[in-house]
């Protein structure tokens, strides 16, 4: 219960602390339809690929349409599940303490959290590819891009960050890749630093209707085929711990995809629609669905089905935890 409390709390930062609470508003969130993404073309070309030797699993594209909805999907996620907390977790940082992201995509909550604190703390953000990364160039000098994959972090930065964030690899990383991913991130924290992930709760079977379950019962089998977890929050719960993790703590939250309300212009049922949009060539490949005719079909039904269910939501969990104090783990030369 202690870790909960604190996950919520607001205290005043002591003169060499900061606590970080909110989230600013975007100036730059583009302003685009959800039947504009439906039919944006987008080959297989536009799909991610990883150029090293390392094969990716990961399963949405990597293009411009990406980054706009990635960017959306951020600022709406870290407002109703987070609370409006960039940091969710009870972590308090400290003038020279060092944040690193994996995953990072486009850097939104990397660039998002530094303009909010003293430039003496350093960002890190590390993905596999780097075509989502920004261009600006006046980022600020205390942050930096890295191409890394988190199964696999330079030896040289073990211990070296007090805080490491983490969104929706779910499509990105096989089970082996997690424990490989949750260990590397372990070892890469001081000890007593915190890790912080954000992740949907993919459900086994939804109860809405035929289309809705024909959609997830497609992408259950595009994460299966690509040797991914559907279950990722139960999983992330029984490993965390078992890496070495403590004070391991899960807060759910379940959001409605039924009619968007009026004058809205995102929220969780847009999320969810350009969610399956950005699917779509995935979907195709695995051949359960036929053509983008189909595919386009079977969308309006899902959503017909949506706006007559006044039930329907789906939950995200952010799962925080933290590594022991005082452990040391030796840097082989």
């Amino acid at each position: 219960m202690y870790f909960r409390t604190c996950s919520l709390w607001r205290s005043t930062p002591t003169p060499n602390c900061i606590n970080f609470v909110d989230v600013p508003e975007f100036s730059f969130a583009p302003r685009f339809t959800s039947s504009q993404m439906l039919h944006e073309t987008r080959t297989s070309e536009a799909l991610l690929k990883l150029p090293s030797p390392s094969k990716s699993h990961y399963i949405l594209p990597a293009d411009d349409s990406e980054i706009k909805r990635l960017n959306l999907q951020n600022r709406f996620l870290t407002r109703e599940v987070c609370g409006g907390k960039l940091i969710y977790a009870p972590a308090m940082l400290q003038h020279g303490d060092k944040v690193l992201e994996s995953g990072t995509g486009t850097g939104i909550w990397l660039v998002s959290l530094a303009g909010e604190v003293p430039p003496t703390i350093s960002f890190t953000g590390i993905d596999i590819q780097t075509r989502l990364f920004p261009r600006d160039p006046d980022l600020p000098s205390n942050i930096s891009f890295f191409q890394h994959s988190i199964t696999n972090l330079p030896v040289e930065w073990t211990e070296r960050f007090k805080f490491v964030n983490q969104r929706l690899l779910v499509g990105g990383l096989t089970s082996k890749e997690w424990e490989k991913a949750l260990q590397e991130t372990y070892r890469v924290l001081t000890p007593g630093g915190w890790f912080q992930c954000l992740e949907p709760n993919i459900p086994s079977n939804t109860d809405i209707g035929p289309y809705t379950e024909r959609m997830f019962e497609i992408l259950r089998n595009l994460l299966s085929v690509n040797g991914l977890l559907h279950d990722i929050v139960p999983v992330l719960c029984r490993t965390l711990p078992k890496t070495g993790f403590i004070n391991v703590q899960k807060h759910t939250v379940s959001l409605s995809a039924h009619k968007r309300p009026t004058g809205t212009e995102f929220n969780h049922r847009t999320l969810m629609e350009w969610f399956f949009i950005a699917l779509k060539p995935g979907m195709l490949a695995t051949k359960l669905v036929e053509s983008e005719e189909e595919f386009e079909e079977l969308m309006r039904s899902m959503l017909k089905e949506w706006d007559e269910s006044p039930e329907v939501a789906w939950s995200w969990s952010v799962i925080f935890a933290q590594k022991r104090e005082q452990e040391h783990i030796p840097i082989c030369a």
